[in-house]
């Protein structure tokens, strides 16, 4: 399989489009469960899955934050020992990639528990997953930081048509 080279301007594009996809389809999947399937009248809160899902959802919501900034953060650790800075770009657009997916199970969890109870109050914890998802927006800057780049490392990044191998 050849590999296209790729500049530094359309490394960052692609990461901001990969984010941007993955919070936007939370989002919609939303939208399609508030406005067009769930039927808010007659909340399911005295059934055995109902009693369940309450502490299920915040468990999941937490267990996702814990679990996507671990796995990142090792990721990302274990990238910095790598000399090559294309090998930690691609790494930390693994990382990156993992760790929306963590964030992104559990806030479609909750929108499927929506779904299921017709109980609006879960749509709070989505909105926290979708802010986190926001939050940890990867940028340049924190690129720079998580994988913390010497000057010449960081000065190729700056250059937008800086090839990457």
């Amino acid at each position: 399989m050849e590999q296209t080279q790729q500049t530094t301007k359309e490394y960052f594009k692609l990461l901001s489009i990969i984010h941007l996809a993955l919070m936007v389809g939370l989002v919609l999947f939303g939208l399609v469960v508030s406005f067009f399937i769930a039927d808010f009248q007659h909340p399911d809160n005295t059934s055995e899955l109902a009693r369940i899902i309450v502490y299920l959802v915040p468990g999941l919501c937490i267990a996702g934050l814990v679990a996507s900034n671990m796995v990142s953060k090792n990721r990302v650790y274990q990238l910095k020992a790598n000399s090559d800075l294309s090998a930690k770009l691609m790494g930390f657009r693994e990382a990156m990639i993992i760790r929306f997916a963590l964030l992104e199970g559990p806030g479609l969890f909750v929108l499927a528990t929506i779904f299921i109870t017709n109980d609006i109050n879960y749509l709070i914890y989505a909105g926290v997953m979708v802010v986190l998802m926001l939050v940890k927006r990867p940028t340049m800057r924190s690129l720079i930081e998580e994988l913390e780049l010497d000057q010449k490392e960081i000065a190729f990044l700056e250059n937008p048509d800086s090839i990457i191998k």
